[in-house]
């Protein structure tokens, strides 16, 4: 069988089993009768979600990363390797044809040592921003730009050159209402080639004795000519500081990957962007933890029946502004008072309900969203009221 075919049939097969966002026909929808719910005065503040102040700043670079001698000592080697009969021809990576003589070499070692010193320069600025915009595009938090924090930095006479210690960054957070600051470190940079061959060594060869197994290997195959080239690892470590409690609060190391291309000598935009996009893939592996910090919250305000009654939608009054997507997983909370019976002292008791909720693609506005209720049991269903607090599920 054509491996494009089974390539295909592979990835119908796989992006047929995700789930996707729900689509909800709300004029097919009845509104629901039900009373809304009482809520206890001692609860009301459950209700209080203003988005925290977050900033992302003074990450250090703790990188030896040295682009001249990687570069030449990658290129050489692959020139050793395709030289004909022991001829001095260069070669690039991949394929001969590119001439490595002293001229060329002075004048590659002369500009790569300046994109490196360019890297090393921009390297926590470039880090910073894409932590950033995780954090932007995450939502539940009002982000201050590295502008901003760095007039904070300048009024209180510090620099941002990596020699600031958490306590005093707790600190100068406080004086801007900063709720959590995100700092960390650029721990490595590594580029490396890797050829198709040394790539695909692992690969079984032959076929694997069933459909599902030969469409893996063949997909596997596809995949590894997308990993030929020149491959930049990043790693990250990452800390949340609560500038409440003045604790860390989070801390990660996180390695992420990116492929810029066969390029012979990657130039200064393609090693840049491409740190940054593995650092940038590095972060999304701590996106769940994350966002456990930045929960977004809102309740119901309206519910609408299916007219066979068995599927439930319910308006939330939180939307894209905040950052709300199509797709979210939300929890929804009810609460009760409750009363000690040793001091009398009151308390709120908060309770999660066994379902949850499934923004919508195509009722998503910026301050209201539409979601579809999940539930295991019918009568789970009808434990949804308008009132309730919703919260959006840690993001995977």
């Amino acid at each position: 069988m054509n491996k494009r075919l089974i390539l295909s049939v592979f990835m119908i097969l796989f992006i047929s089993g995700c789930a996707s966002a729900p689509k909800i026909d709300l004029t097919a929808f009845v509104p629901d009768k039900e009373p809304k719910i009482r809520i206890p005065l001692i609860c009301k503040s459950k209700y209080d979600a203003p988005l925290p102040f977050v900033a992302v700043t003074n990450f250090t670079n703790n990188t030896t990363f040295d682009y001249a001698n990687v570069v030449q000592s990658q290129v050489q080697g692959s020139g050793q390797r395709t030289a004909v009969g022991g001829a001095a021809v260069g070669a690039a990576p991949g394929g001969a044809g590119v001439v490595w003589g002293t001229k060329e070499r002075s004048s590659f070692q002369a500009n790569s040592q300046t994109v490196s010193r360019q890297i090393n320069a921009k390297l926590s600025e470039s880090i910073e921003d894409g932590v950033m915009d995780e954090i932007v595009n995450m939502g539940g938090a009002k982000v201050y730009t590295r502008k901003e924090m760095d007039k904070v930095f300048s009024e209180q006479k510090f620099q941002q050159s990596g020699m600031v210690d958490d306590a005093t960054m707790v600190q100068l957070g406080k004086l801007k209402g900063v709720k959590y600051i995100i700092t960390g470190s650029v721990n490595n940079v590594d580029l490396k080639w890797v050829s198709y061959s040394s790539a695909r060594k692992g690969l079984g060869k032959g076929g694997s004795g069933s459909l599902l197994g030969d469409l893996a290997m063949v997909a596997g195959a596809a995949a590894l000519e997308t990993q030929e080239g020149w491959n930049i690892g990043t790693e990250l470590t990452i800390r949340v500081l609560d500038v409440e409690s003045g604790e860390v609060a989070f801390s990660k190391k996180m390695m992420g990957k990116h492929i810029i291309g066969k390029t012979p000598y990657p130039n200064y935009d393609a090693l840049i962007g491409g740190i940054k996009k593995a650092a940038g893939k590095s972060i999304e592996t701590a996106r769940p933890e994350l966002s456990k910090y930045f929960p977004l919250k809102g309740y119901v305000t309206m519910i609408k029946n299916s007219p066979d009654g068995k599927e439930k939608a319910v308006r939330i009054s939180v939307g894209e502004k905040v950052g709300i997507k199509s797709g979210n997983e939300l929890f929804v909370f009810t609460f009760e008072e409750m009363e000690d019976p040793m001091s009398g002292n009151k308390e709120c008791d908060v309770q999660r309900l066994p379902v949850s909720l499934i923004v919508s693609s195509d009722q998503l506005q910026p301050n209201v969203a539409w979601a579809m209720v999940q539930a295991d049991k019918p009568e789970q269903l009808r434990m949804i009221k308008v009132g309730q607090l919703v919260e959006r599920k840690p993001l995977k």
